[in-house]
């Protein structure tokens, strides 16, 4: 599960990624179970979706942890948690991590890179789901000011926020992360419909 933020009212907030087990027969959840995978800063724009994708991956979102405008300037920032896509592997865990980091996540030999990332440069990824029949995982991006967009998520790939809202120039004079822009897979005006959360 993705929980929601912890710390309400005060500066340090943070989204998680935890499990509990449950018992399949009797569906009661043991509570003394809880472990968390992922956790990161963040005072707003959250992301917090999370799917199984058929490779058996867990693949978590992560936004750009402000309110407006990415004024943190993590949007295409490649060593934090935030703007993300992540990919872990939660049936392994590591010695250091309760997870493992899957060997062909992409950003594994770029100096500092958060390990975890599988896909960057994203402001509110508020919604993902993993297509059973393709395999295709699909990302819904909450836009700024006119773009929502949609991505089909691909290894490595960066979808361009802060430098960009959708496929339009936002801040182009910020520098893009390690990977070049891809433009998003479908968007959509604010004249025709605002925030995109399904």
């Amino acid at each position: 599960t993705s929980g929601p933020r912890r710390g309400e009212g005060s500066k340090k907030k943070s989204c998680r990624v935890s499990r509990w087990t449950m018992d399949r027969k009797t569906l009661a959840v043991d509570v003394s179970s809880h472990k968390t995978f992922l956790e990161w800063e963040s005072n707003g724009h959250d992301g917090g979706g999370v799917v199984f994708g058929r490779d058996g991956m867990l693949y978590a979102t992560s936004g750009d942890g402000t309110s407006d405008s990415d004024v943190n300037l993590t949007g295409q920032r490649i060593d934090l948690l935030l703007a993300k896509v992540l990919r872990i592997n939660v049936d392994r865990q590591s010695k250091d991590r309760p997870y493992s980091i899957p060997p062909d996540n992409p950003f594994l030999k770029t100096p500092n890179a958060a390990p975890e990332t599988w896909a960057h440069g994203f402001r509110n990824p508020w919604r993902i789901t993993c297509d059973i029949k393709s395999g295709d995982i699909w990302v819904g991006e909450n836009g700024q000011d006119l773009w929502e967009s949609v991505n089909i998520l691909n290894r490595g790939e960066n979808y361009g926020w802060s430098v960009y809202e959708g496929n339009h120039p936002f801040y182009l004079n910020r520098k893009l992360g390690p990977a070049p822009f891809v433009p998003p897979t479908i968007e959509h005006h604010h004249r025709e419909a605002r925030s995109l959360t399904g």
